[in-house]
């Protein structure tokens, strides 16, 4: 492959070739009547969480380890982009899951496990509470340590648009006197994103809970059955070797009909679920609750060589993102070993990435890139124990004395959402390798 050597050469006569987060697909060009762009992503991630849980002793709370939680994750995302118009494409994505693993153990501190000493293997706490006397002496373990859960086979899809509404690369011939040499050029991208239910089996975690001990064959899907709504936005600028961009994106998600339920299997939660969760004040507060999202990301491509004639280039791509989330009843570290969603913080997830970026001609790109990244500790567990329906400023509960207590939330799991015993996601580690190959007609 030949790339040109004096850069600024073909700035004054060609089209410059945007950062790969700003390239759009297009059509009615003189250069390009239609564009389609065939895009497969191969992503493998390992995040490894430390889990502990706060223990109350002497009337003070202090966090202890339990378990180490490890996700492996084997994911393809098949793309589709058409040109509708200059600078207007509309894509389609496929998530298909290779594998997607869960492992847990108790946590090892200092070379020695604390399987023996574990608050949650040695638990006597009921999920209904301790209201009588007498009925929290029996060791009742909360998890089944070491386990396993794994699921496969396709995730929800996204259809799309994305418009290039700044694009002087592209869509303007620059003229010596307008654009000279080594003039900075822009490109400013819109998009917006729908991820819409499929029918089919859902993610289920309560297939796990109990029967998740390592060596099971259990196996779920990836559906979760929500409308998801994406909007994003990102601008390039492309001067002479460097591009830097930013991006902004954002995220909501609705669940519908169908979407994971806690209060499905009502006999896995309190006393008081059976009634709760056939109550109209409690229809559907039991069922999955994505979190909001709203991310930031920071980069720049570095062009190592390039001859836009022929629609050729290599750059290494540098990339920081920050993403927000917030609070929701979601599939957390902790659903599978416990057989349920979790309410579960708000928290931030930040990673950066090194990446190089080829394309080869004007039909053919690729991208490989690592990254490493980390969460901030969260609480796992975070149910609030009911809400005051007869207006009379206090929340009435059973609290496992067998009594009805339609103020109490069904899925409040005494053993782990009050103070003094929830679980927390501590210490994240996340690391990955993935490969972008672009076929481009």
């Amino acid at each position: 492959m030949r790339f040109a050597r004096a850069i600024p050469v073909f700035l004054v006569a060609m089209p410059v070739l945007a950062a790969q987060v700003t390239d759009v697909a297009t059509a009615m060009q003189d250069d390009r009547p239609f564009e389609l762009d065939l895009r497969a992503d191969y992503q493998h991630r390992r995040d490894s969480t430390r889990i502990r849980r706060e223990n109350l002793q002497g009337g003070t709370i202090t966090l202890v380890d339990e378990l180490q939680h490890d996700r492996t994750l084997d994911q393809f995302d098949f793309r589709i982009a058409a040109g509708l118009h200059r600078g207007l494409e509309l894509h389609v994505i496929a998530p298909f899951v290779l594998r997607d693993v869960q492992d847990w153990d108790y946590a090892t501190v200092n070379g020695v496990s604390v399987a023996g000493t574990s608050t949650l293997a040695n638990n006597t706490i009921s999920i209904s509470g301790c209201g009588n006397p007498g009925s929290c002496t029996t060791p009742q373990p909360i998890v089944v340590a070491p386990g396993h859960s794994q699921r496969s086979g396709f995730r929800d899809p996204t259809i799309g648009l994305a418009w290039a509404i700044v694009d002087e690369g592209r869509e303007v011939r620059l003229r010596p006197d307008v654009y000279p040499p080594g003039a900075a050029v822009a490109t400013w991208v819109v998009g917006a994103d729908y991820t819409f239910p499929v029918p089919g089996q859902i993610d289920d975690p309560s297939a796990f809970g109990s029967a998740a001990a390592a060596g099971n064959s259990i196996s779920t899907k990836e559906f979760r059955r929500a409308h998801v709504v994406s909007g994003w936005t990102a601008f390039s600028k492309r001067f002479r070797v460097a591009d830097p961009y930013v991006m902004l994106r954002g995220s909501v998600a609705f669940p519908v009909k169908g979407a994971f339920d806690n209060c499905g299997d009502p006999a896995a939660l309190s006393e008081v679920a059976p009634a709760n969760c056939a109550s109209a004040a409690w229809r559907d507060q039991a069922r999955y609750q994505p979190p909001v999202q709203v991310g930031l990301a920071l980069g720049s491509e570095f062009v190592l060589g390039e001859d836009p004639r022929a629609g050729q280039k290599i750059a290494l791509d540098v990339r920081g993102d920050v993403t927000w989330f917030s609070a929701g009843r979601d599939y957390s570290q902790v659903s599978d070993m416990l057989g349920k969603l979790t309410y579960a913080q708000e928290y931030v997830n930040a990673t950066g990435s090194l990446g190089v970026y080829g394309r080869f001609a004007r039909w053919a790109q690729l991208r490989v890139y690592g990254t490493v990244g980390i969460d901030t500790p969260r609480f796992l567990t975070t149910e609030s124990i009911g809400k005051d329906l007869d207006g009379n400023g206090t929340v009435d509960i059973s609290g496992g004395r067998g009594i009805p207590a339609p103020e109490q939330n069904p899925t409040y799991d005494f053993r782990l959402d009050q103070p003094g015993r929830r679980l927390k996601a501590d210490n994240v580690l996340i690391w990955g390798v993935a490969g972008t190959l672009t076929l481009s007609f």
